[in-house]
């Protein structure tokens, strides 16, 4: 393949001068489009094999304005507060070692652990068994942030004074494990984590929360407690974490002196935003938004930011929104006979690069782990990859001609696989766990993968006619109504609960059921004819 670099200034790619300015845009755009909310039916659970159901859910007009639904992120002045709760020689002291030090990785000095949400950030590295990452500390007089742990089908007293590390996991080795030990005679801890699908650490004492994993108790004959690689690995990725080192009861066994050990992961920079698909803002929420192929006009209802417009490619390009600056943020992207034209969102600025030739189908994303989609291509079986920072090509055969490809990350190790959808069955090369293959869905269906339980992983799912079927890797099958016939699937995390949505675009309307609230809403935005951004990498 010949690869360029053109000059790197932003260019009208459309061939032609009459670009549009963001003002007329948003005139013409505005004439045409109203707003609207209703409700919808949604069915029961159905089985996959089924082949027809009704077609199409009946809307309801609503008096109540357009809003996205509760349950929202903190905003980025919270989440910047939240950063800031020790000193910034504390929070980058990795930056500070001298070289004997870098691999050792001891913090015990510089953290101790903090009795109030959200605690004491980790600092961002990845910790080997050889080279883990420790702290130690001392519950004796601390807040009792957590007093009970509630779950579904369980609740746990946790009674003790508590320490809490916040952290993102970004990636797990083979033999991840998160362990707290004690040389107290009496002390005898409990560790368990929130976060994620959860909601937030929450703030002041003597709270009920629901946990994402745990509480693990110790005995006074066992001076550790560990969650384990089988629980490690079930922790989603790319979400705010806190470990909790707590105890059951709040008498004399109920506090003492600790260490923690974390091994074999990678932690994120404190205050890194969740990455998701199709988030122009970098708010942790996909966003509304449609291309326009008559006049290559992206068309953004940003959650975070508002409304945006830019004009950016052909009518004959295929979209590929992907992060490729590593900020975050989805940039605008487009893809024509070979050659790869996107728009920084971290400085703005304009990139050519010819990766590819014509026909072959576009894959961008991070096979890597680096935090950066590459470029990526599908031909005939074989996919290649550029990886831009490191300037590393590879070319890997996975799959036949007639596959549809469908990459995401299956095993959870923040790193996208190869994988083709073949007549029902879906064949993955995993990253870390090496070849799988699992038949679910119908040759016709549409694959719609995504993080449907907010485990970290990519979930087996397919849209025929209306009716979603989707194979969790936590939580098993579970199959829902929503659209009809003709309607385009555009999966993704609306929300920001972590969970892929179910959500369908027919004419310029939005329908999106979130599994979390349990309704749908419907929104407008966008034109017939607008291709819905979400749905670019739907085959």
């Amino acid at each position: 393949m010949k690869t360029k670099i053109t000059e790197s200034k932003r260019l009208n790619i459309l061939g032609n001068s009459n670009l549009l300015s963001n003002r007329e845009i948003l005139t013409a755009m505005l004439k045409q489009w109203r707003q609207k909310l209703g409700y919808y039916s949604i069915f029961a659970a159905l089985p996959a094999i089924m082949t027809s159901f009704a077609q199409d859910t009946q809307a309801e007009e609503a008096k109540k304005p357009e809003m996205l639904p509760a349950g929202q992120p903190a905003s980025l002045l919270q989440r910047r507060d939240k950063s800031l709760n020790k000193p910034e020689f504390l929070r980058r002291q990795s930056n500070y070692f001298l070289p004997h030090q870098k691999e050792k990785n001891n913090f015990i000095s510089a953290l101790a652990g903090g009795d109030d949400c959200p605690g004491n950030a980790i600092p961002a590295g990845t910790y080997t068994t050889a080279a883990p990452f420790t702290d130690s500390g001392n519950t004796t007089g601390a807040n009792n942030t957590v007093n009970r742990i509630d779950g579904f089908y369980y609740s746990y007293d946790t009674a003790g004074p508590d320490h809490i590390y916040s952290f993102t996991l970004t990636g797990r080795g083979a033999n991840p494990q998160i362990q707290v030990s004690t040389t107290s005679a009496t002390y005898q801890p409990a560790i368990y984590i929130l976060g994620g699908r959860s909601g937030p650490c929450p703030a002041g004492t003597g709270n009920v929360a629901p946990a994402v994993l745990g509480p693990v108790y110790s005995s006074l004959s066992s001076r550790i407690v560990a969650l384990d690689k089988y629980a490690v690995n079930s922790l989603p990725l790319n979400v705010p974490l806190y470990l909790f080192v707590d105890s059951h009861t709040s008498g004399a066994n109920g506090s003492g002196s600790y260490t923690v050990r974390i091994q074999d992961v990678t932690i994120a920079p404190a205050g890194t935003l969740p990455r998701k698909s199709f988030d122009f803002d970098g708010d942790g929420r996909a966003d509304l938004s449609v291309f326009n192929p008559s006049n290559g006009v992206w068309s953004l209802q940003q959650s975070q930011n508002g409304f945006s417009a830019t004009q950016f490619g052909l009518s004959t390009d295929k979209i590929t929104p992907a992060d490729f600056d590593g900020d975050g943020k989805t940039d605008i992207a487009v893809f024509r006979d070979g050659t790869w034209y996107w728009l920084n969102s971290s400085n703005g600025a304009f990139n050519a690069y010819q990766f590819g030739q014509a026909g072959d189908i576009p894959v961008p994303a991070d096979f890597t782990g680096d935090g950066r989609a590459e470029l990526a291509v599908y031909r005939d079986g074989t996919w290649y990859t550029l990886n831009l920072a490191g300037n590393q090509f590879q070319a890997v055969q996975f799959g036949l001609s007639t596959d549809r490809p469908v990459p995401a990350d299956y095993d959870g190790d923040g790193k996208t696989d190869y994988a083709v959808y073949r007549d029902g069955i879906w064949y993955m090369m995993q990253s870390s766990q090496g070849f799988a293959a699992v038949q679910f869905g119908l040759a016709a269906d549409k694959p719609v993968v995504g993080d449907y339980d907010a485990d970290g992983k990519a979930d087996q799912a397919v849209y025929r006619n209306g009716i979603w079927y989707v194979l969790r890797s936590q939580q098993g099958f579970i199959g829902a109504q929503l659209g009809g016939t003709g309607d385009i699937p555009v999966a993704a995390d609306y929300d920001g609960d972590d969970k892929t949505d179910f959500a369908v675009f027919r004419d310029g309307v939005w329908r999106l059921l979130s599994l979390e609230g349990g309704f749908v809403r419907s929104v407008q935005f966008g034109l017939a004819g607008d291709k819905p951004i979400p749905a670019a990498f739907v085959p």
